[in-house]
């Protein structure tokens, strides 16, 4: 963003160099404030909206170079007109037609200082481009880091190798028997099978029993 915006301020100093130069005096490089005007403009809207897509900051960009380049051929082709053609005294208060006055000192400076400023607005505007690109395709990789193109290939684990058996202390066989022992004399035991039952003797047989006496008739009372 600051890129473009300092580009935009040289396209804008290059635009009002020539007048500045010239104040007072009849300068033939005030057409370059056009072109000069319109880079500035379009590098300013490009520092505004570079981050809606790389395609309108080229296109902006695109614009505003052609503008300086076309502004800056313009003030060059007033020297070498005046070379070709030839120019007048400088003294002379008219021209024969066809001959023109020779650039003063204020077209010369204003000559300079447009064509510098125009060249830096060119080259500040390209970092700017070209740090927009390496900055989206910084985010490229990143996304792609994160996100991989193919999916990652099933690995079927190794099986774990079985860990040595730790031998047994030397002190503990003693107490390894002395729990065998406990575990054995608490089982319980087995039971002795019950005695078979004897047989009872048979019942003796029943006695009979005398039979009862007559009752004898006693005598009448007296």
């Amino acid at each position: 963003m600051w890129s473009f915006w300092v580009a935009c301020a040289f396209a804008a100093i290059g635009a009002v160099a020539p007048l500045a130069f010239s104040i007072g005096d009849h300068s033939r490089l005030t057409g370059v404030v056009i072109p000069f005007g319109i880079a500035a403009v379009a590098l300013g809207a490009n520092a505004v909206v570079y981050h809606r897509g790389r395609p309108l900051a080229v296109a902006l960009y695109f614009i505003a170079g052609m503008a300086i380049v076309y502004g800056a051929l313009a003030m060059l082709a007033v020297p070498i007109r005046l070379a070709v053609v030839g120019t007048c005294a400088a003294g002379a208060a008219k021209c024969p037609p066809g001959l023109e006055q020779p650039l003063t000192s204020g077209e010369n400076n204003g000559l300079t200082a447009a064509t510098f400023c125009g060249v830096l607005a060119v080259f500040i505007g390209f970092f700017g481009l070209l740090v927009l690109y390496r900055r989206r395709t910084a985010v490229a990789r990143e996304q792609a880091a994160v996100w991989p193109a193919q999916p990652p290939a099933k690995t079927t684990p190794e099986p774990a190798a079985a860990a040595p058996p730790t031998p047994a202390p030397a002190d503990s066989t003693p107490a390894v028997h002395a729990e065998s022992e406990k575990e054995v004399a608490e089982e319980p035991k087995e039971l002795p099978a019950p005695a078979e039952a004897k047989e009872l003797p048979e019942p003796a047989e029943a006695k009979e029993l005398p039979e009862p006496l007559e009752a004898k008739e006693l005598p009448p009372p007296a």
